[in-house]
Order: C-alpha cells, then structure tokens, then sequence
C-alpha cells in the first residue's frame, strides 16, 4: 500500500509542475514585456536607407541552394555523391523587407554560390566521404565566405545588407553518396 500512495504522490506532483510551468509556456497568446523590465525604447528599425548600421544587432538568415548537388567521386567504385546545401547568413537587415532585398540581390549569384560549393565537392575522393560531416561544413564554410566576400565587391547593396564573411554556419541536411 505504501508504494501505490508514493506512486500517486509522485504522478500528481509531476501533474502539478506540467501545469504550472509547461502550460503556460505552450500557450499561444501575445506575450507583453512587464514594465518594470521595459526600456520604453522603440524596438523596431526606422526604415530609413542609413538606419541598417546603427542597429541593436544582426539578424540571421537562412538561406539554401535549390537543388541538390550531384557528383562524381574520384576514386575505383564511381560513386555518386548528392548534397543538399544551406547556410545561415549574418546581415544588417532587420526586418522582412530587408531579408526579402537581401534574398533578390543574392538571386543574381546564386550561381557562383553553386559553382563553388560544387567546385568543393568534385575535388573529393572516396577516402573523404569518411570524414566527419563537420570538416565538410567547414570547408564549405570557408569557401562560401570567400565567393561572399568577392560578392559583396560586385554588388555595394549587397555589401551593405551582409557582414564580413556572412557564412556562420553550414548545413548539409542531404549528404549521401552510392
């Protein structure tokens, strides 16, 4: 009997934390900041074409390459390789107008943005496809960074909209070869 009475102690104990902290975590209501933590600043950007370098902060943006990467492996077995491509991008704009500018600059050299990461990946050879995924990314990394920043000489709207070596992380959520 004393076990069963522990049990229902412990179930209703874990029922009262689940409703006190994780219900109102999960509700979907506007949250306001308290006023005695509120700075009464205005939070938004102005809008105006010299406000995007005096921000709070930078916003970070995901970005991808539309369609996988397709190559051939050096080595004996002709393997295939396929990757998918996306990078989180570092920028100065500060709201969707911006990312959505930002977004129809890059448009233009997406194709570089591919060649490179293509250019990467054909110089490949099967001993590195056991490499961590992680040396990968870096290497993309380095490599993105490096066609961003020539970019950013191209294109001074773009120059304006990105930080210095805009690439802060690589991802690659399709990576197989056969």
């Amino acid at each position: 009997m004393g076990p069963i009475i522990a049990a229902i102690i412990i179930v209703a104990g874990i029922a009262g934390i689940f409703n006190f902290m994780v219900v109102p975590a999960l509700d979907t209501k506007s949250r306001e900041v308290p006023a005695e933590l509120d700075d009464g600043g205005e939070h938004e950007a102005e809008g105006s074409h010299g406000d995007s370098h005096t921000s709070q902060g930078e916003m970070k943006v995901p970005f991808e390459l539309d369609e996988a990467i397709l190559v051939n492996i050096q080595g004996e077995n002709n393997v295939v390789l396929s990757a998918k491509v996306g990078f989180l991008l570092k920028t100065t704009a500060h709201d969707d107008t911006g990312v959505t500018l930002m977004e129809e600059h890059l448009a233009k050299f997406k194709s570089m943005l591919i060649a490179a990461a293509r250019g990467y990946l054909v110089e490949l050879d099967e001993n590195d496809l056991n490499v961590p995924e992680k040396v990968h990314r870096d290497r993309l990394k380095t490599r993105l960074n490096t066609v961003f920043n020539r970019v950013r000489g191209y294109d001074h709207e773009l120059g304006k909209l990105l930080k210095d070596d805009p690439v802060e992380e690589v991802f690659l959520p399709n990576f197989t070869h056969q």
